[in-house]
């Protein structure tokens, strides 16, 4: 059976939601993760537990894209937000692309990205080195589906910057933002969105925010109200994309 939407997370918190949603779910273990597929309003649905970071991520997408075909891939977590980009706690963003934040060449002069190294991380019709850009139509698409449903919620699109390192430190998410212009900082999206960009799979990352990327504050976090808002958009995107 085909599967419509692979959902990709990185913790089990951050898609158990969906997973209450599925119907005729069977669960089973790849290579270690979890895989659980069935039935999420009337679509064919796998959850993927990627795990954290990168390599992870890179890992699980992998081993599904191998096994199969997805309609399209759907990116839902948590990240935390950069000041400038108006977002609050529990607020949601789409990504209009994925960066990875730190993968470059630190020289006297600063931060440059891998194109200094000059080897591309994917070759295909043009080489690609820290920026894989989400489809603008599907984007509009998701946006347009959100739009009226998150009530009382802020929305917004833009870069997302991965990193493996993550900003504890307001100066450092402040270069980071500057960088890539970005929106949102996470672990695992910019391996997804290279991952998917390699087997030809429309891809499309929401994330609600669970903190501002400012000094390190775990108090000022709210993971539950993130995990929850990023499933609710999840949801409503299983819904109503386009296929």
């Amino acid at each position: 059976m085909r599967i419509e939407i692979l959902l990709l997370s990185a913790t089990a918190f951050e898609q158990e939601q969906l997973a209450a949603q599925l119907a005729a779910g069977v669960e089973q273990h790849v290579a270690g993760r979890r895989w659980r597929q069935g039935q999420v309003a009337g679509r064919q649905v796998l959850l993927v537990e990627g795990g954290i970071g990168a390599v992870n991520t890179a890992h699980a997408l992998t081993c599904a894209l191998q096994a199969l075909q997805p309609g399209l891939v759907l990116q839902a977590g948590v990240g935390g937000a950069y000041p400038g980009a108006g977002l609050g706690i529990g607020d949601v963003a789409l990504a209009s692309a994925e960066n990875y934040g730190d993968l470059g060449v630190r020289t006297p002069d600063g931060w440059q990205p891998a194109e200094v190294i000059g080897i591309p991380v994917l070759q295909q019709e043009r080489p690609f080195f820290n920026h894989f850009p989400v489809d603008p139509d599907l984007l509009a698409r998701a946006e347009a589906a959100l739009r009226g449903s998150l009530k009382g919620v802020g929305l917004c699109h833009g870069p997302f910057v991965t990193v493996q390192e993550c900003s504890g430190l307001a100066s450092l998410g402040a270069e980071r933002a500057a960088r890539f212009s970005g929106v949102c900082e996470n672990m695992e999206g910019a391996a997804a969105a290279h991952l998917c960009r390699l087997y030809q799979i429309p891809f499309i990352e929401v994330r609600g925010i669970s903190n501002l990327v400012e000094d390190r504050r775990r108090e000022s976090w709210n993971l539950p109200l993130a995990c929850r808002r990023a499933q609710e958009a999840a949801l409503r995107l299983i819904e109503e994309l386009p296929l």
